[in-house]
């Protein structure tokens, strides 16, 4: 009986010597192993974006209504507006056309320009999904200019009221065109005796 039981220990005992050698030696390969960490070059865009997201209020901003409670800070902390109460409506469409619009293409349109307490934006879902967040600032601040302050639209190189809308902008170039917005450098404003408004 005894030899046996040691005919069937001695091929089992052999197998997990085998085994934990074996599995041993791959530990050892592991650890010796080099990592290769890939070189992740970010684009210009991806820059831009990282210095908006670590200023103090543009990092803040997570959804639609955090645009216009950025922009309400600013312009009551930094240039004295009181925007006092405002009926807020800010949303994403795949078509913001509307019947007194042919413009389908348009990245946002304003609404509530010369309606006081009224802030009524449609924004492009497609070219939402596609801008950066640099780009969905300019966009913000753009048609919030045309609802809160009832800018129209300029002509100028880099203007946040310009149409088409400017390219990207660094973060400094950004706070400039920012300040010439809410101090009403070089701006037109909207007629809003003008029947379109009423």
């Amino acid at each position: 009986m005894k030899s046996r039981v040691s005919k069937i220990w001695i091929p089992f005992a052999i197998i997990a010597i085998t085994y934990t050698t074996k599995c041993a030696n791959e530990d050892e390969a592991d650890t010796t192993s080099e990592i290769v960490i890939p070189n992740i070059v970010k684009t210009d865009s991806q820059l831009r974006d990282e210095a908006y997201r670590a200023d103090p209020i543009y990092g803040e901003i997570k959804n639609l209504e955090d645009y216009w409670l950025a922009f309400k800070t600013i312009g009551e902390t930094q240039y004295g507006y009181d925007f006092g109460d405002q009926e807020v409506k800010i949303f994403t469409d795949l078509t913001i056309a509307n019947s007194d619009s042919d413009r389908d293409d348009a990245a946002g349109i304003a609404y509530g320009s010369c309606k006081e307490g009224v802030i009524n934006i449609a924004i492009n879902a497609d070219y939402w999904a596609e801008y950066s967040f640099n780009r969905k600032l300019i966009l913000m601040w753009h048609e919030l200019g045309h609802d809160v302050l009832n800018a129209a639209h300029i002509e100028g190189e880099r203007a946040i009221m310009n149409t088409p809308l400017p390219d990207e902008y660094d973060l400094n170039i950004f706070k400039k065109e920012e300040a010439d917005l809410f101090n009403g450098n070089d701006l037109v404003f909207f007629d809003c005796d003008d029947p379109y408004f009423n």
